[in-house]
């Protein structure tokens, strides 16, 4: 009897040795497949298929104004250009190198003749050009005051005192990358009131400038860069085309529609008789599976998955339910700040599985179902043991 105890605990610590091996010796990624490549520096291994998915997809959905380092799925580590692009195809290398370049600008095509607008665009050689761009921006300043026909009274004005110091502290320039956005914001609000108030000529021409000598007059961090783009974006939302010279608003990438949000626009536009039924249809989707970002208040489109969303554009992430910064804890499938909430539907044969259901991001395992196949596998090797003795 002790003898068959005693053969029973060491044929399920054998039993549990091998299934150890048989998931060490698997992908870390769908636990089932040979291993066929090791990572350098974390040592993570995976087969071919699953890490070339993997990083097919985290390419595919890289395409913001940031820079997505590749990371390893498991420990997160940061893995070399020079180690991942040896598994995918070159044309997911170009795709990467495209999208992924520092100081990168924000681009609109236009919906008549397809070419491209873009309303900031990054001087490399902005070092050589500073100090005339400050003082090309100090001259606008200027001209936009002494463009007020009200006299030498208006001097004392609060808008006219408010605009003057800005052209004092931006002289001396002491300030830091970080205090470049919070400063930018600060002038034009300042500027911009002037220019409503007492300016009587085209709509925000003074402002427009002085935005663009901003964002040119300084040699600052990538990210910096980014935020001042749409910071500008969202001061002044309409360009006109470089080809058919139509004004396109820089949100929507509709025609322009002053006095009206892009929502109303596009409202207008599906109930529009004179418009293709194609093109209403596609407007009509966008119009239910779009959401302004809070921080740039670029329309971004998301037809499935959580609440949790990190917009592409200026990287900014928050709630799609509620909208407020995802710092102030929504939920990922049940927003609090939501009441009656609709429960989200994806398009995938798995939206037929219960709400509750744990999800996982692309190519992160999960361990829940690892774990539930463990246990499946050990009932297995007891069954089959219980099969022999008898």
């Amino acid at each position: 009897m002790y003898e068959s105890e005693d053969s029973s605990v060491a044929s399920s610590s054998f039993g549990d040795q091998d299934e150890m091996e048989h998931f060490m010796n698997r992908c870390s990624i769908c636990f089932d497949a040979q291993l066929d490549l090791c990572l350098e520096y974390c040592r993570d291994q995976y087969c071919l298929d699953c890490f070339q998915k993997y990083i097919v997809e985290v390419v595919k959905s890289s395409w913001g104004l940031s820079v997505t380092p590749i990371r390893c799925p498991v420990c997160t580590e940061h893995i070399p250009k020079h180690e991942w692009t040896q598994y995918v195809p070159r044309k997911i290398v170009e795709t990467y190198d495209k999208f992924n370049t520092p100081y990168r600008s924000y681009t609109r095509a236009c919906p008549h003749c397809e070419i491209e607008m873009t309303p900031c665009i990054y001087n490399i050689n902005r070092n050589q050009l500073m100090q005339s761009n400050s003082r090309l921006f100090c001259d606008i300043m200027e001209s936009m005051l002494y463009s007020c026909h009200k006299g030498e009274s208006h001097k004392n004005h609060t808008d006219h005192i408010a605009v003057k110091r800005w052209i004092t502290i931006y002289k001396r320039q002491d300030w830091s990358d970080s205090k470049l956005l919070t400063l930018y914001k600060s002038i034009m609000h300042d500027v911009l009131i002037f220019e409503e108030n007492h300016i009587n000529q085209t709509p925000k021409r003074f402002a427009h400038n002085i935005s663009q000598e901003f964002i040119n007059n300084f040699c600052v961090k990538p990210e910096v860069w980014k935020q001042l783009q749409f910071a500008h974006i969202s001061n002044f939302t309409e360009m006109s085309c470089t080809g058919c010279h139509s004004s396109i608003c820089l949100h929507c990438g509709y025609d322009a529609h002053e006095n009206l949000s892009c929502e109303e626009n596009m409202k207008l536009i599906i109930s529009d008789k004179s418009i293709r039924k194609d093109v209403k249809e596609t407007v009509e989707w966008k119009l239910i599976n779009s959401r302004r970002c809070p921080n740039c208040s670029i329309m971004i489109n998301r037809d499935e998955g959580c609440n949790k969303v990190d917009c592409s554009y200026c990287g900014f992430c928050f709630c799609w339910a509620c909208r407020s910064s995802w710092a102030d804890g929504c939920g990922f499938y049940r927003c609090s700040n939501v009441t009656n909430e609709v429960t989200i539907i994806t398009n995938s044969p798995l939206a037929t599985s219960t709400n509750n259901e744990e999800k996982t991001e692309i190519g992160v395992p999960n361990m829940k179902n690892i774990q539930a196949r463990l246990v499946t596998h050990h009932q297995q090797n007891q069954q089959e043991d219980r099969m022999e003795i008898d």
